[in-house]
């Protein structure tokens, strides 16, 4: 590897604010789109909310960007099974203990009081098992928590993560340049490509939404915007922050228009580039007090909010109840209602599961193997000292 190619990696205990309330927008983002399907948005801003679906692919690509620069390093010299167990049940961590409890949540919801008002494609018992190994999207069931189709995919991401990584960060730079070619020749295939790949009616038309989980552009979606991530964080220093003052308000024109997906997933690139940098006056706005808290919460609110709106946007009217207020009203006390939730389960679930989570790995890393090779030694040495201890000769 050119020293022109070799990649600097930051320093792993430095967060980047900006990018933390880029993402608490984001989340946000989602929760009003999905809300949007539920109860049209005025037609103004219709355009705009209704596109909310591609701040999916902005996760995707800050998850690649912040896998890269958190665990690049591990495998640097190549895969190592140590570290990629440990990469693992770090991501474990971090994902699973809210995602299971929600998954669970909801499995018995949609079951029992919500059976009559939530309309699930598939046999809950049978979807369980996939939707808990988070394989549910690999072509195997319906997403139970219908946001977290993003997670499943996400987990085939982090599966692959040693190859990933290592041809992003660690080969030369035209490699890693030839995998974002092909990355975006899969988003362009997947927002223009046939039928069967996204299982959508109205085939190349430009867009991104694909979310079916027996459509293999699904998971081809996260992995492609994954993948930009990872170089995007190795080629971070050749956007400078100011480039945030381009790449935001160009980001917010498109979505306002339907068809620019793929150009979208390249502005969010340079903007993510840019944001990383912590500087300027855009990095400040995202570093604001409402937008790091959003993203903080960002997580539980992406699991909760579905079942919060269903429930109220749904159930609510099918059983008589409204108040008196107005459908719009409603979807926003549906996301003040879904944000609360989301703060509760951070603060009083997530969090504190993560930090156990992280301990119990640490235990299990310092705790001596009951087969170790010293244990295993001693084992055989005791064998082999009774097999072959010699017997009384006979009187």
């Amino acid at each position: 590897m050119t020293p022109a190619a070799t990649p600097t990696p930051a320093p792993k205990s430095r967060e980047i604010r900006a990018l933390t309330g880029l993402r608490g927008i984001a989340a946000l983002y989602v929760v009003f789109f999905h809300a949007n399907g539920l109860h049209a948005f005025p037609s103004l801003v219709r355009p705009f909310v209704s596109h909310g679906y591609i701040a999916v692919d902005l996760f995707f690509i800050l998850s690649g960007f912040v896998m890269a620069m958190t665990y690049g390093g591990l495998f640097e010299n190549g895969f190592n099974f140590n570290n990629f167990k440990k990469f693992l049940l770090l991501r474990l961590a971090r994902i699973y203990p809210l995602y299971i409890l929600m998954t669970v949540i909801t499995a018995v919801m949609i079951t029992t009081v919500l059976s009559g008002t939530y309309h699930f494609d598939d046999n809950v018992l049978r979807a369980l098992p996939y939707n808990l190994t988070m394989s549910h999207v690999w072509g195997l069931a319906y997403s139970i928590v219908p946001p977290s189709w993003s997670i499943s995919t996400e987990w085939a991401a982090y599966l692959l993560f040693p190859v990933s990584i290592f041809v992003a960060m660690w080969l030369p730079r035209r490699y890693a340049l030839l995998g974002v070619v092909a990355a975006f020749g899969i988003l362009i295939s997947v927002a223009y490509g046939p039928q069967w790949l996204t299982h959508h009616a109205h085939k190349g038309i430009g867009k991104l939404d694909v979310v079916h989980s027996y459509a293999p552009g699904t998971t081809l979606r996260c992995l492609a915007g994954f993948y930009i991530g990872l170089v995007a964080f190795r080629f971070r220093d050749l956007v400078p922050s100011r480039a945030a003052g381009i790449c935001l308000p160009l980001a917010l024109l498109l979505l306002c228009y339907k068809s620019n997906d793929v150009w979208l997933v390249a502005v969010f690139a340079g903007l993510i580039m840019s944001l990383s940098h912590d500087e300027g006056v855009i990095a400040r706005l995202l570093q604001s007090r409402i937008a790091y808290w959003l993203g903080l919460v960002s997580f539980a609110l992406y699991l909760v909010h579905d079942l919060v709106q269903k429930i109220i946007l749904k159930s609510f009217p099918a059983w008589g109840i409204d108040l008196g207020l107005s459908k719009m009203t409603w979807v926003f006390v549906s996301v003040a209602i879904s944000l609360g939730i989301a703060a509760l389960a951070h603060y009083y679930y997530e969090k504190p599961s993560r930090v156990w989570a992280r301990n119990l790995i640490k235990a299990l890393e310092s705790r001596t193997p009951v087969f170790s090779r010293a244990t295993y030694a001693k084992v055989v040495s005791y064998v082999r000292s009774v097999a072959i201890r010699p017997t009384t000769p006979a009187e």
